[in-house]
């Protein structure tokens, strides 16, 4: 946690050092001015993250008498869902620099902490002593925060009321819990996105995002193979003043862990064994947030 806060005076830091590079445009186009702006918002996220293994074994050995056979298959299933609340930081600068218009930066740190419900199965047979099944819930604690950074360009269309702005994204994630995207308690990611800002007058502009990013060491498979975590969001930005903004919208987050398969054999003098196994897992969110924003 520590960590986190440092990397967020960090991130403000520079976006103040950043905001003198800005060039005083008296009245910069709307979709211009909601990209220089720091923003605090109140965040209520909503997460669905679900897991599941099946395995099978057989074994046989021994010899008259003694000979025995035995199979043995178990499935189990986890789910943690439910809300946290939280809060976001965001940071964002558009300038013009090296002979460039509308080079674009953001940086955000988003923090959320509470409880979900969590539910697990358990089912399973034994051709010596029959099936059994078994079953858990409760309340779990459920914290998570998402660290990251952006680049772009941004390109001025339909008489500078249309902004689209393709950029570059990494950050890490970190998570208590199911966390932020699912398991595991750190995470790197890194990708690509576009974002789009449309001013419908003076005072409001409409927002969306599309992003991909691969997650690093996933965790969750036997490889540890990065996995895609897709992202959506819709917005608005309304000026209630020259600087102060009301801000509001909705992210999306989808991740797959895929599905893993694992088997083999083998023997000894007396007997021999072999086994399978599956195991997959995903995680989507949806994250409401509302604040305010000062424009810079």
């Amino acid at each position: 946690m520590r960590l986190s806060f440092r990397l967020l005076l960090s991130s403000l830091g520079l976006c103040a050092g950043i905001a003198p590079l800005v060039p005083a445009l008296a009245d910069p186009a709307p979709v211009i001015a909601v990209n220089r702006e720091i923003g605090l918002s109140m965040t209520g996220t909503f997460r669905n993250s679900v897991e599941g293994f099946n395995s099978r074994t057989a074994e046989s050995g021994g010899f008259g008498r003694y000979a025995f056979t035995e199979a043995t298959a178990s499935s189990s299933r986890y789910r943690t869902i439910g809300w946290t609340p939280g809060f976001q930081v965001d940071a964002s600068a558009m300038f013009n620099a090296f002979g460039i218009e509308n080079l674009y930066g953001a940086l955000r740190f988003s923090l959320e902490d509470g409880q979900r419900n969590y539910k697990s199965r358990h089912r399973g047979y034994s051709s010596t002593s029959g099936s059994y099944e078994y079953s858990a819930g409760g309340n779990d604690t459920s914290n998570g925060t998402d660290n990251r950074g952006e680049i772009g360009k941004g390109f001025l269309l339909l008489s500078d009321t249309f902004l689209l702005t393709p950029f570059i994204q990494g950050g890490y994630i970190t998570s208590g819990g199911d966390g932020d995207f699912g398991y595991g308690s750190g995470r790197y990611f890194a990708g690509a996105g576009l974002k789009a800002d449309y001013a419908l007058s003076s005072r409001l502009v409409l927002r969306g995002r599309f992003g991909w990013a691969e997650v690093l060491n996933s965790g969750i498979s036997y490889t540890h193979q990065p996995r895609p975590l897709w992202e959506g969001g819709l917005g608005m930005d309304y000026r209630m003043t020259r600087r102060l903004h009301l801000t509001a919208g909705g992210d999306y987050s989808y991740i797959s862990y895929g599905r893993n398969r694992d088997s083999g054999y083998g023997n000894d003098w007396e007997s021999t064994f072999s086994y399978s196994s599956t195991s997959s897992a995903l995680s989507n969110g949806l994250k409401l947030h509302a604040g305010l924003a000062w424009q810079f």
